[in-house]
């Protein structure tokens, strides 16, 4: 035991910061989780965030260790040495598996045939493999590692990748919003002003740039407007114990503004659970678009559109600006995912 806490010291310095060195080697049931972020995107930092208050609040039974993004192979040898039959592994959430972010699929699948003996689960995802030759070896690549582990279960966030994910994997799949949807945040009362444009930078990205100058120039006619990205540009990192401020400052920078404008799926959701009104257009393959119309077509004030005639989007973002902001309930839509972590023996 002493050996192992020597080494759970080092881990804790680097690897899983979450933790002390005694909550490694303690006897409790743990779950182990894969891909925790340290880039700056704050939907992905909010994503790991629900996921620990999710474990935490419903199974407290449970140990939560968190392993950093940048230490996937040194956290995988560690946790092979204390890992127990009953514990359970896990990989962080997001819309990154697939092709488009390989860094985090290889770590995936390393992970995931890593554990192949242990109950093992891909909390809730958006999956694209782009339809190239490149696209098709990576599932190839991907179908090889998680057919290794026959106790993997795959998480859909979206009736799109639920299909996907059915046709393309060997593996037990189950359906549930966003894990930031499971957050009970109550929204501050903060004094709004202005449009917000939320807007991608990356790969995914498909509005023309020529619209969006179009719309923040009739925007400006009447209010202030600013546009930023939930990617972080001005730090490089953000540590596990920094994730908190820079996900509940992004919330009050979205709370402010009297309506947000973006093509994010996480800015879609910091706008519900701050109550503002959100108008969504897509990304390249739809996962804001089916989030929307699985799980939140009933909110009032948030709407998702394919729409780029101006006068349209006006009448679309007053009828979002009248609208008194409803609630929806997804917490039953979240049961699934308790029940794979349930421990029938407690």
């Amino acid at each position: 035991m002493d050996g192992q806490k020597i080494i759970a010291e080092e881990l804790v310095k680097g690897i899983a910061p979450n933790v002390d060195a005694e909550d490694l080697v303690n006897n409790k049931r743990k779950v182990f989780l894969f891909g925790s972020p340290s880039y700056t995107n704050i939907g992905d930092q909010a994503i790991a965030y629900a996921e620990e208050k999710f474990i935490r609040n419903h199974f407290p039974y449970y140990e939560y260790i968190e392993i950093m993004d940048y230490a996937t192979d040194e956290g995988i040898e560690f946790v092979k040495k204390i890992i127990k039959e009953n514990d359970i592994v896990c990989f962080t959430g997001g819309g990154n598996l697939g092709s488009l972010y390989l860094d985090i699929e290889e770590d995936r699948r390393k992970v995931i045939s890593a554990f192949k003996d242990y109950k093992t689960i891909s909390f809730p995802q958006s999956v694209h493999f782009e339809d190239t030759e490149e696209g098709r070896l990576e599932k190839k690549k991907s179908q090889d590692a998680y057919h290794q582990n026959p106790n993997l279960t795959l998480v859909a966030r979206e009736s799109q990748t639920f299909d996907r994910l059915k046709g393309t994997f060997d593996s037990n799949v189950i359906y549930t919003p966003d894990m930031v949807l499971s957050l009970m945040i109550k929204p501050r009362n903060i004094q709004r002003g202005g449009v917000l444009f939320v807007l991608r930078e990356d790969k995914e990205k498909v509005t023309d740039e020529g619209f969006v100058s179009e719309l923040m120039r009739w925007a400006g006619k009447t209010t202030s407007v600013e546009r930023t990205d939930t990617v972080l540009r001005d730090i490089d990192t953000i540590d596990y114990k920094d994730r908190e401020k820079y996900f509940l400052k992004m919330l009050d920078r979205i709370g402010s503004s009297k309506l947000v404008i973006t093509d994010r799926l996480h800015a879609m959701i910091f706008s519900i659970i701050t109550k503002t009104p959100c108008l969504v257009f897509g990304n390249s393959y739809g996962k804001a678009k089916h989030s929307y119309r699985d799980w939140l077509e009933e909110l009032n004030f948030i709407e998702y559109t394919d729409e780029q005639d101006i006068d349209e989007l006006e009448r679309m973002i007053d009828r979002l600006l009248k609208a008194e902001p409803n609630d929806i309930d997804l917490r039953n839509d979240f049961k699934p995912l308790e029940d794979f972590f349930k421990d029938d023996q407690v």
